[in-house]
């Protein structure tokens, strides 16, 4: 039993009392304090060693994020339109870049175009460059590298544009060159006219037979940009309505679905005229096109009185008389049967659709009733007896039928 009353200290004095008494009755006990293996310089060796290699991890990361921002990973995104506003310092010029997407680090931008030799190590940066951007507008993209943004910034502004001139559907060439000369104050009517002639307008569908050439519906109605250099080249300004009508009867296909429809292309830009000046209103298009398409199969006059306006040289609105109705021209398809040789105004994409895609209908007949209470909406039927009633209400609502 051991007895709680007695310190440690002098149990182990008593102790080493009775061991020192007792000489000789047992081995030489001493107390030794064993050291670890390994001392304080190694521990410190593998601390050292630590934090070196997860220096090296980090810098090899953070050189990794940096190349990152200067070459951006993915696709780039969106257009983004940027202006440069005259007096604009680069910093300026960077910080705007960053609030509009197109790079992502602006401070590291900036780093990257000063390139000081402390970050060569760490970023692959031009040295010796200056660089000097002009104000104006310029089109560029989200998440683009460095590089590219520079380059893109380097090449310019746009062009400052000087003047939008707009073209709008269903003008015949004379209206066409009208519209030019207002809009267009340095073109020259004489050059403009003798453009049109021009071998570069020159369609390759355009019929062989034909005894004259006539640029009518060859020239794309849209809006155009021109700028100083443009602003007086009547020729050029043609040059780009027909590319732009070629690249729109490429889109629609034209060629091969007009000869689905029995056509040829030249024909149906021809029907495609007919609709332009008939319809108001756009889903209509494919339906008259519809009564187009079996006035021709059955052989009959079309009778569109547009066609007879443009035989005597009038335009939409203008009275018509009963002999200039029935005036006897090629293009008056009140008299003739078939289509006119060539288109009677310049179509738009839609009557270009609608002329390869009629609606499908047996529809003859066609008046302008304003029915269910819209604004230049036809009454389409099938008979005679039908078109007589709709034409009643036409000359009632005196919507020109009269």
């Amino acid at each position: 039993m051991i007895d709680h009353s007695t310190r440690p200290d002098q149990a182990l004095d008593s102790w080493s009392d009775s061991t020192s008494s007792s000489e000789g009755a047992g081995p030489d006990v001493r107390w030794v304090r064993h050291r670890p293996p390994m001392g304080p310089l190694p521990r410190w060796g593998l601390v050292i060693a630590v934090v070196l290699i997860a220096a090296v991890v980090g810098v090899r990361q953070f050189v990794d994020w940096v190349r990152d921002q200067t070459v951006p990973e993915g696709l780039t995104g969106a257009e983004v339109e940027f202006v440069i506003v005259e007096g604009w310092s680069t910093n300026d010029v960077v910080a705007a870049l960053g609030d509009a997407g197109v790079v992502d680090n602006p401070a590291m931008f900036r780093q990257w175009m000063r390139c000081p030799a402390a970050i060569r190590w760490l970023i692959d940066c031009p040295t010796g460059r200056e660089y000097t951007f002009q104000a104006g507008d310029y089109i560029l993209r989200e998440n683009l590298s460095f590089e590219a943004t520079v380059v893109l910034l380097e090449g310019g502004p746009l062009p400052e544009e000087i003047i939008r001139v707009t073209v709008p559907e269903g003008l015949t060439v004379d209206q066409t060159i009208q519209r030019l000369m207002v809009e267009m104050p340095l073109f020259d009517e004489d050059d403009l006219r003798a453009a049109m002639v021009s071998e570069r307008l020159v369609w390759k569908h355009y019929p062989s037979d034909l005894p004259y050439r006539l640029v009518e519906g060859l020239l794309f109605p849209d809006t155009y940009q021109l700028d100083e250099a443009t602003v007086d080249d009547e020729m050029g300004l043609l040059v780009r309505m027909h590319q732009q009508f070629l690249k729109v009867v490429d889109d629609l296909k034209l060629e091969e679905r007009a000869a689905q429809v029995g056509l040829t292309p030249y024909e149906a830009v021809v029907l495609a005229s007919l609709v332009e000046e008939e319809a108001r209103l756009d889903d209509e298009r494919p339906k008259i096109s519809r009564v187009i398409h079996n006035r021709l199969v059955r052989g009959w006059r079309l009778g569109i009185d547009a066609s007879s306006r443009y035989a005597v040289g009038k335009t939409a609105g203008e009275p018509m008389t009963t002999e200039e109705l029935n005036v006897v021209s090629p293009w008056n398809t009140r008299v003739v049967v078939g289509l006119p040789p060539t288109p009677i105004a310049a179509p738009g994409r839609a009557s270009l659709e609608a002329a390869v895609s009629p609606e499908p209908g047996d529809w003859l007949y066609y008046v302008r009733t304003d029915e269910g209470g819209v604004i230049g909406a036809h009454t389409f039927v099938a008979s005679a007896s039908e078109f007589e009633a709709a034409r009643q209400v036409c000359v009632e609502k005196d919507l020109g039928c009269g």
